[in-house]
């Protein structure tokens, strides 16, 4: 279970690597998630099988508060085994936002979690961002507490030829969030 632990993140970078954003500025996400399970569920984050959950990243570009909803949740052959696919929102306090698709297993029996994460857009800073994420972690009933990590890559600006970006302040303005 180590190597799988370590090696499927790693795949998931290299893949997002290997992908087409030649032109994107990325950056590393290395940070905390805690939330816990909320019911209702939020109007702007509906769930079919209402399983929600709110919470926080703790650091770095990703910090601000957290919105879940899975679409599924099913068991597997293993009896304390969930596969489940959700939105991850996330809302940064200058209200940016980075919408993420997830898909993972929750093993209630050992209280774990694995995700993989796809990052398909956002607003604001992140308008556009694509990557890959993961996170894993514990489960403990009603609260969940794990580790986010891999990409978010935003798309690149607009050169002239000359060298100069189009928006330097711009750019500027991005460094110091980051």
């Amino acid at each position: 279970m180590r190597l799988v632990s370590t090696a499927v993140p790693a795949l998931a970078l290299a893949l997002l690597a290997s992908g087409g954003a030649r032109a994107a500025r990325c950056t590393a996400i290395d940070a905390m998630i805690a939330t816990h399970l909320v019911f209702p569920c939020p109007a702007n984050n509906p769930s079919p099988v209402n399983l929600c959950t709110a919470g926080s990243v703790d650091s770095g570009p990703l910090a601000g508060a957290t919105s879940f909803a899975a679409l599924t949740f099913t068991p597997t052959h293993v009896d304390t085994v969930f596969h489940y696919t959700g939105n991850l929102i996330i809302t940064t306090p200058s209200r940016d936002t980075l919408t993420i698709h997830d898909r993972g297993l929750l093993d209630m029996g050992n209280g774990v979690y694995f995700e993989f994460q796809k990052v398909v857009g956002g607003t604001g800073a992140f308008a556009g961002a694509k990557g890959m994420l993961t996170s894993q972690g514990q489960f403990f009933g009603t609260r969940f507490l794990g580790r986010l990590s891999g990409k978010v890559c935003r798309p690149g600006r607009h050169h002239h030829g000359d060298g100069d970006d189009d928006n330097d302040s711009a750019d500027a303005e991005g460094a110091a969030k980051e």
